[in-house]
């Protein structure tokens, strides 16, 4: 019997060690897909969807900007008190229409769907007549001599209505649309990086649990046969799988966890105020036009972006939306500014409604307090500053993420390699013995 025993020892541990050496192999597998698949996620998010649906957030930004901008260059015209005020909607004009094609042109190289360059491509045309449109409509304005102050040239009001229209109908719709969709695809990466996770942590635990299990039992086993309490091969092996186990699954939740709160604790919250701030810039826009052509519909424009940013019926607006979860002094200070942003235009409304145009021109271009520009500037400010932390802890965030992600791709081969390698120097000593 003591014979038929020392027999079939060695084919059982020769059995033994080629069952740890293939869960090792299978734990290495589950390991290095795990830590791939966190890498993966992780940059997706940081380099891929949310920069583009940052890049289109701002594209829409801008584009309400520049319409607003050209609004108040058609306003000050044939005013020299407002020749500075002219200049700086001039500058910041040619500063939008560049920022437009730069954000375009990225897009454009940012995507290899052949449709959506497409649709990219059509906006940069759209653009180039939209400037095209209101740079007539300005220069006819400007070499009128039936225009005054506050009553542009109607050839020019004309260009400037199909300028409006190519914006408000052709550019923005299709920038709004591009906007949420790449919101949505933002969304659904830092999802998919949370889903991935939590499969291949399911696969991790299985496979190195079971692994460990393995290695306790063959200690275990070996001590009885052999009488010995340690096999410090077999011990080391165990130490390092549970370390990994440890060490592999705490990085991956980490990076997964920073992922979903760099997205919807600061890159949802940034969308949510860029778009706030297009949309009050349109506001703007639209109480401006409205003094340069009342007769043009421009107060519905204004009622509709009140509304969106606002909210009704309960529900919350954009403003709010988008300043959840800003700091509450800057949000407070976002909120006074756009109520007094409100009552200054409700003032130049009234004021062109009852014929009052200069009084209209100075509200809507003035830079004192309590006038439309400086009101709308100190708005703007607090806006961008509350955006601006929210991109910078997103940034900064994913950085930590990218960091503690990196240097892991090696990590599963070389520890499961060494258990592997621990395992079989543990068993070769005793099968030696039975040679």
């Amino acid at each position: 019997m003591g014979r038929t025993t020392e027999r079939r020892t060695p084919t059982r541990l020769r059995l033994w060690t080629s069952a740890i050496v293939v869960l090792a192999a299978a734990a290495l597998t589950t390991g290095t897909v795990a830590i791939a698949d966190t890498q993966h996620g992780v940059n997706r998010v940081g380099k891929e969807t949310a920069p583009l649906a940052q890049s289109a957030s701002d594209l829409y930004f801008a584009l309400s900007d520049l319409d607003s901008q050209t609004a108040r260059e058609m306003l000050t015209i044939g005013d020299s008190d407002l020749d500075t005020a002219q200049g700086d909607a001039q500058v910041t004009l040619n500063s939008r229409v560049t920022e437009v094609d730069t954000d375009l042109r990225q897009a454009i190289g940012g995507t290899s769907d052949q449709a959506v360059q497409g649709q990219f491509q059509t906006m940069l045309d759209k653009v180039t007549l939209y400037h095209d449109l209101s740079t007539t409509a300005l220069s006819v304005d400007q070499l009128s001599t039936d225009a005054s102050k506050g009553h542009p040239d109607p050839a020019a009001l004309a260009y400037y209505s199909r300028a409006t229209d190519v914006m408000h109908f052709d550019l923005l719709p299709v920038a709004a649309q591009i906007r949420d969709s790449y919101a949505k695809q933002l969304a659904a990466s830092a999802k998919s990086e949370n889903d991935s996770w939590s499969v291949d942590t399911v696969l991790v635990l299985v496979t190195t649990l079971a692994l460990l299990a393995a290695l306790l039992f063959l200690q275990l086993a070996m001590s009885v046969r052999f009488r010995r309490t340690l096999n410090p091969f077999l011990a080391v092996a165990t130490v390092a799988t549970v370390a990994f186990l440890i060490a592999g699954l705490g990085m991956t939740s980490q990076q997964t966890d920073r992922v979903q709160n760099a997205v919807n604790q600061h890159m949802t919250p940034y969308l949510g105020i860029q778009h706030a701030r297009a949309v009050s810039y349109d506001a703007v826009g639209s109480i401006v036009r409205y003094t340069v052509a009342p007769n043009f519909g421009y107060d519905q424009g204004y009622a509709a972006d009140l509304t969106a940013l606002n909210g009704t019926g309960g529900t919350p607006g954009l403003l709010h939306t988008g300043l959840n979860g800003t700091d509450q002094a800057l949000s407070q200070r976002a909120g006074s500014d756009w109520t007094a942003v409100q009552h200054d235009a409700g003032k130049i409304k009234s004021e062109v409604d009852g014929g009052d145009v200069g009084s209209a021109l100075t509200e809507a271009t003035g830079i004192a307090g309590g006038q439309l520009g400086q009101d709308f500037y100190a708005l703007d400010t607090h806006l961008g500053q509350a955006a601006d932390t929210q991109l910078g802890a997103f940034q900064a965030t994913m950085s930590d993420a990218q960091s503690g992600a990196s240097g892991w791709a090696a990590v599963p081969a070389v520890v499961f390699g060494a258990v592997i390698a621990l395992a079989v120097a543990g068993v070769w000593r005793r099968l030696a013995e039975y040679r």
